[in-house]
């Protein structure tokens, strides 16, 4: 089992809040067994359990199982070491707060042209269920249906397999590594993905610095659970140069996978000593980026509807017209 990213921002926000008061762990824990979101309360009931009898934070996280993501449990831990747990469970819910924006704005953006096809689909087929015939034949009940829920519910399960095949795709290693590339060569939508794993990316590192964690770890936790394969693979070729003795933005640079804007900001911040605030600001400026593109995507998606569902509406006036016209002949000879 596994929680929504909304929930996970609540639940972190809370928590961070309450800690941040003043308020102990376990009383904080034992206040959100009642007030945080529903389908989180009996995990954090076990949470507070665990936490009363002494057991750390991010131990308690993991006796849960796969409940809570290993990157959570590097930030709490990182954070209960350093002192600082409040601010690194506000940064998780940031954290997760962005990721849940980004997929509720594609969500709702995509709505709209999901209610046109479905009304086109049934509106086209309506005439010849009121009918009772097309193409010279009876058209029952059964036939309407047949085109209408069965079409639309193929479309869903085509659409279905395509995301299964794709997240299997993107979980290979090896293809993972071609797959990601192609995306990212997809106009807008390639590069909407490839600046959200970015701001992910990097919101990541700079959640693994603030909770003390060294450079180098904070970098391997971040890349391995980026939503790109091919930062994971750019990190794995920096690895050995930076044991070299390059720095981490020569590193970066050499593997060419990361923008010149991660690698100018890194630098900024080895030099100034200011790469949490450097960090912060390569953040915000994909964060920005990313959702200027879904803005895009958004706004595209409704002209994108209108188009299939024209050619849908076009191709169902050509099928009943030939149909006509064969029936036409027909009567002719």
């Amino acid at each position: 089992m596994t929680f929504s990213s909304k929930n996970l921002a609540t639940f972190y926000y809370q928590l961070g809040t309450l800690l941040q008061a003043g308020l102990p762990i376990q009383g904080a824990l034992t206040s959100l067994a009642k007030t945080s979101p529903r389908s989180m309360r009996k995990a954090v009931v076990r949470l507070s359990e665990l936490v009363n009898t002494g057991v750390p934070l991010h131990e308690a996280m993991e006796r849960l199982g796969k409940v809570f993501a290993q990157l959570d449990r590097h930030a709490v831990d990182m954070s209960e070491r350093s002192g600082a747990l409040d601010a690194g469970l506000l940064s998780l819910s940031k954290y997760y707060e962005n990721r849940s924006s980004a997929r509720q704005k594609l969500i709702s953006g995509s709505l709209y042209p999901v209610f046109m096809l479905t009304a086109a689909v049934f509106i086209t087929h309506f005439s010849a269920l009121f009918l009772g015939t097309q193409n010279g034949k009876p058209y029952t009940i059964a036939n309407y249906l047949w085109d209408t829920v069965g079409f639309l519910g193929g479309l869903v399960l085509i659409l279905w397999l395509a995301r299964l095949a794709l997240n299997r795709a993107l979980a290979t290693p090896g293809l993972n590594l071609v797959v990601d590339r192609v995306l990212r060569a997809i106009p807008v939508l390639g590069r909407l993905r490839f600046d959200y794993a970015l701001s992910q990316w990097v919101s990541s590192v700079r959640l693994m610095l603030t909770a003390g964690i060294g450079v180098i770890p904070a970098l391997e936790y971040a890349s391995k659970s980026a939503p790109s394969p091919l930062i994971a693979s750019a990190y794995e070729k920096a690895v050995p140069l930076i044991g070299s003795g390059l720095q981490v933005s020569q590193a970066l640079a050499f593997t060419r996978a990361f923008p010149e804007e991660v690698i100018q900001f890194w630098a900024t911040g080895e030099q100034s000593g200011r790469m949490d605030d450097m960090l912060e600001r390569l953040a915000s400026f994909y964060e920005e980026r990313w959702r200027r593109s879904l803005d895009h995507v958004v706004t595209w998606l409704p002209r994108l509807a209108y188009l299939l569902v024209a050619a849908y509406v076009v191709s169902q006036i050509f099928r009943g017209f030939n149909s006509y016209m064969s029936q036409y002949d027909e009567l002719l000879k």
